[in-house]
C-alpha cells in the first residue's frame, strides 16, 4: 500500500506514474489510484518488468508493463 507504480502503455507508449491508496485517498488528478479500481487492482504486488491485460473504457485490451515500483 502507497506504493508508487511507473508503467507504460505498450499500445500507445504513454507512461504513467500512480500511487497505490485505498479508496478515500484515491484522486486520480493527484495520480491516486484506489486498490479497488481495475487498474489499481490489476497492479497490485506486481514487480519491475511483470506485465498485465487491462481492459480500457472502450472495452480493448491494453498492455501495461511495469516500469519500477517505490515501495513506501
Amino acid at each position: 500500500m502507497q506504493s508508487t507504480v511507473k508503467f507504460v502503455d505498450e499500445a500507445s507508449g504513454v507512461e504513467r506514474t500512480l500511487q497505490l491508496v485505498y479508496p478515500q485517498a484515491a484522486d486520480i488528478e493527484a495520480e491516486r489510484i484506489s486498490i479497488l479500481s481495475l487498474v489499481g487492482a490489476g497492479l497490485l504486488g506486481l514487480r519491475t518488468g511483470q506485465s498485465i491485460m487491462w481492459p480500457d473504457r472502450a472495452g480493448k485490451q491494453r498492455l501495461l508493463r511495469i516500469v519500477d515500483v517505490v515501495h513506501v
